[in-house]
């Protein structure tokens, strides 16, 4: 749903919101609190709402208070006030999604992609996410794992920008290139 994850005034919110909850001590609870909104943003009656520019400023931050009140951090409920008063509501999930990678990087952790042909075992799965750590310069990885069938065999992961693409299936696709470009 992010439009432009790199979005700088996005990615300004964001850092604002993550310095005042590493200010309070209070990141992991602001994090929540922002998952609990983005849970609500997916419906999209909810972020129809939210975004909507003909719905009065007013009448949304009523709403708002009304249902999350006592239920997130006050420090999410004001920015989201804030994001109302300056007509920054769309901008939501891109802001979440700038606040998680400062999260992230705070908290010395990196996320790796991770597409197998065939199914990986725990341990594998460990080890994989040990090397990766390792290659991350001691990162805690966090691995999105998912079995796709279609890859016929090997794996594909993506690291930040790194993409390492050992998949039977990109393998049989360069070679039958190789073979039209030689004919």
């Amino acid at each position: 749903m992010a439009t432009n994850p790199s979005d700088p005034v996005a990615r300004v919110y964001a850092a604002a919101l993550y310095e005042v909850a590493r200010e309070k001590g209070i990141v992991g609870d602001v994090y929540a609190g922002l998952q609990a909104v983005m849970g609500a943003y997916q419906d999209k009656s909810f972020r129809d709402f939210f975004t909507s520019p003909r719905v009065p400023r007013e009448v949304k931050q009523r709403g708002l208070v009304a249902a999350l009140k006592g239920r997130i951090a006050t420090e999410v409920l004001n920015f989201l006030m804030l994001l109302t008063e300056k007509s920054r509501e769309p901008l939501l999930d891109n802001i979440f999604n700038a606040f998680t990678v400062y999260r992230d990087e705070a908290e010395n952790r990196a996320h790796a992609w991770v597409e197998t042909g065939s199914e990986f075992t725990d341990q594998e799965q460990a080890e994989l996410r040990a090397a990766l750590a390792q290659a991350s310069g001691g990162k805690d990885v966090v691995l999105h794992y998912e079995h796709k069938p279609e890859l016929l065999g090997g794996a594909r992961v993506r690291l930040g920008d790194l993409l390492v693409d050992t998949t039977l299936r990109t393998r049989l696709n360069n070679l039958a290139r190789s073979i039209a470009e030689s004919v």
